[in-house]
């Protein structure tokens, strides 16, 4: 049964509204009729994409020493593209990731936390036969199965190239040592950092004849902060192997050479005359003090300063510190 007002309840009902006794229901803010949304700081929804230009040449040194290796320990030609650099969140890139998929842990010192190289399941399997005497075109199931003791020892193989070359891409940016953690299949065993953490991810295609499959690199922006200001350069400069083994013949090869090592005791400027008339027992007064610092040239060049003596019995010089400025030291 509906239940109606009679007239005074409703004269009553406006009046205790109008007098501030019953307070009227407030009607609900249509968000999208005042033209706004929500918006958390903490965490940023869209990723903007960067350019990181010495980064881009890293990835690019890695792509030309990665070439070159695998194709020597495959003994076959390799035609490896890169695909533009990207930054996603890491726990919507591992959601990209197949099961299973060979994923690699590793380290890169002296940055901190961990970093992930995957190999893409056929890419692997291709790279196992290859390794096996066969031609890489046999079409292997992939799907729920695991790789074998065999497989793995093929793949860590495989690793520990790239990640060598991987050091030598980093060198001219900043001198690193990249170290194999462990190995996992399953992407929810893989956690190198927060799923909503910002990582760099560089991928690289493979092929062999035909298209195989994919290399890629997920490193987590946090681990480069120390690094970061580097990154956005528009130029480094790359060193070779060759380059690098100058530089320390050079090094060497400068500690052994010889050069002169002379101690100024003093100076004094006396006539000519004078010096005709000097016997033997004269004194001569020079311009500094018994406890005064001598300064000691290298070269030519004032390098030192300090106390003459002696030492096992040969004449000796203490040096007391280094000339920074040769105007004013």
């Amino acid at each position: 049964m509906e239940q109606i007002l009679s007239q005074d309840e409703v004269d009553a009902l406006l009046k205790g509204i109008a007098g501030g006794e019953i307070e009227e229901p407030e009607e609900p803010i249509d968000a999208e009729q005042l033209a706004y949304a929500p918006y958390d700081f903490s965490r940023q929804e869209r990723i903007v994409q960067v350019k990181m230009p010495a980064l881009e040449f890293i990835n690019d040194s890695f792509l030309r020493a990665m070439r070159g290796s695998l194709t020597n320990a495959l003994r076959r030609i390799l035609d490896i593209t890169m695909v533009p650099m990207e930054l996603e969140r890491f726990g919507a890139f591992v959601r990209t990731l197949p099961v299973p998929s060979s994923l690699q842990i590793f380290k890169m010192e002296p940055f901190r936390g961990h970093a992930l190289l995957v190999l893409e399941p056929k890419l692997v399997f291709t790279l196992v036969e290859n390794f096996l005497g066969g031609t890489g075109t046999r079409t292997v199931r992939i799907e729920g199965r695991d790789f074998t003791a065999i497989e793995q020892r093929l793949i860590r193989r495989v690793v520990n190239i790239l990640l060598a070359d991987l050091e030598k891409a980093w060198y001219s940016l900043q001198p690193l040592k990249v170290q194999y953690v462990r190995s996992e299949i399953n992407p929810q065993f893989a956690k190198i950092c927060e799923p909503e953490d910002v990582v760099v991810i560089n991928r690289y295609d493979v092929d062999m004849d035909r298209a195989v499959g994919s290399i890629t690199t997920c490193i987590p922006l946090t681990n480069l902060e120390s690094v970061k200001k580097k990154l956005f350069t528009t130029f480094q400069r790359e060193q070779s192997e060759e380059d690098i083994q100058i530089q320390r013949v050079l090094q060497e090869n400068i500690k052994n050479v010889p050069v002169e090592f002379k101690v100024q005791l003093g100076k004094a400027a006396i006539a000519a005359g004078e010096v005709l008339e000097l016997d033997k027992g004269d004194i001569i007064q020079l311009d500094r003090r018994k406890d005064d610092l001598l300064p000691a040239f290298v070269a030519g060049v004032r390098k030192y300063m300090g106390t003459p003596g002696l030492h096992r019995g040969n004449k000796a010089f203490l040096i007391k510190r280094k000339v920074l400025d040769q105007e004013k030291d």
